[in-house]
């Protein structure tokens, strides 16, 4: 009886463990499930515990929606720039990546850094971004401007708030909501677990994509570097596991100093596993906020 008695209580252990380790983890009382699929999980932790949380998750422990969408149909003049509708867009260090313009027709014109018009069909406040001036956080939305012509179809970027022309209804409307949002921009600090190196094109697989919540592919081009703008790389406050393929909340431009602060052992579900993410931490030189943090995406090896 003593043999099957051991045998008994180490199958018991061994079941308990494979159980604890199963078990959801949770991040401040919320559970995290892996997702499955391209169903959109309320909230999961990378290997060393950073949140990668929903956006209904963000709402319910912040108080605060992590991105908004308001679209402007005129920019102010630029006193700077003799009156001309023309402003810089630049990226998360504060370095440029081209401009935004309005010709005397009303059209909306992304400009490259060398001098590459694009026409752009539509410009949305997309609110707090994470740089590493707290001052450009506070006066300069993050903008998405839709180029169909452009690199990626355009870019995402910070903008002056004095650039919103606020005589509008569009453009009071969304300079209010830029206000009144209250920034989710950079990611929660880790401890960093990697060396630091230079910041590499993520180069995503030509394959790789997300799934909308409704199971529709949607193209990720946007995850590599833009040469066209500075050549900066996006970060995100959530990745695939948010229905809209990850939202964007800086750029950085290839070549910072970055160092892995957290990663996720398996391939991302919701990219039929042709992404995973890691969590960086990115070197700013900037004393008042040495680091930013965030998701940058990174091919997912084949048959991982």
């Amino acid at each position: 009886m003593r043999p099957l008695l051991a045998a008994l209580l180490l199958a018991a252990v061994a079941a308990a463990a494979a159980a604890a380790t199963a078990a959801p983890r949770s991040f401040e009382g919320r559970r995290c499930t892996p997702p499955q699929g391209h169903r959109v999980a309320d909230c999961r932790l990378a290997r060393h515990g950073a949140p990668d949380l929903s956006r209904a998750a963000w709402r319910a422990l912040r108080g605060a929606e992590v991105t908004i969408s308001r679209r402007i149909d005129r920019l102010a003049p630029n006193p700077d720039g003799g009156g001309a509708r023309s402003w810089p867009l630049v990226d998360s260090l504060a370095q440029p990546m081209g401009r935004l313009e309005q010709d005397d027709g009303g059209r909306f014109v992304l400009r490259a850094l060398d001098g590459t018009p694009f026409r752009a069909t539509r410009v949305n406040v997309r609110g707090r971004g994470c740089a590493a001036s707290t001052r450009q956080m506070n006066t300069s939305p993050l903008v998405q401007v839709i180029a169909g012509r452009a690199p990626a179809g355009g870019t995402q970027a910070f903008v002056a708030a004095a650039a919103i022309d606020r005589a509008t209804p569009a453009g009071a409307a969304a300079l209010s909501a830029f206000g009144a949002q209250k920034g989710t921009g950079c990611g929660p600090s880790r401890r960093e677990i990697g060396r630091v190196r230079r910041l590499a094109d993520p180069n995503v697989d030509p394959f790789a994509h997300a799934r909308l919540s409704d199971g529709a592919i949607n193209d990720v081009k946007e995850y590599d570097a833009k040469p066209v703008f500075g050549n900066v790389v996006y970060f995100m406050s959530n990745t695939t596991n948010v229905s809209v393929g990850g939202i964007a909340r800086g750029m950085i431009r290839v070549g910072t100093r970055v160092a892995k602060a957290d990663y996720f052992t398996t391939c991302d579900p919701n990219s039929d596993g042709t992404l995973t993410w890691r969590y960086w931490s990115i070197r700013t030189g900037v004393a008042a906020k040495p680091r930013l943090y965030g998701w940058i995406p990174g091919r997912c090896p084949r048959g991982g």
